[in-house]
């Protein structure tokens, strides 16, 4: 991997804090502004997957639930019958 340098303009205020963090957690400034970067860059991917998510899930819900409700009615059978043949003694 290539390191290009980059200038980035900062409040002084900003730069103070990201010089205290960076001395007291990290080897140097450019290594905390890289975790700063990739950490922030790790949360947009991860809101941009849940925004996509909660599409699909809206786009998908009614066959979900088309779906549940064909197996609740199934399994409903199944067991209606299951309890037919106690009450009859039959094994089933």
């Amino acid at each position: 991997m290539t390191n290009r340098r980059v200038v980035v303009l900062l409040p002084e205020s900003l730069l103070e804090e990201v010089d205290k963090v960076a001395q007291e957690e990290y080897s140097s400034r450019s290594a905390f502004i890289r975790a700063a970067m990739t950490h922030l860059l790790a949360d947009k991917r991860q809101a941009e997957k849940r925004e996509k998510m909660v599409v699909g899930y809206q786009k998908m819900g009614p066959l979900n639930l088309e779906l549940a409700e064909e197996g609740i009615g199934q399994d409903m059978q199944e067991i209606d019958d299951y309890m037919e043949s106690l009450v009859a003694g039959e094994d089933y």
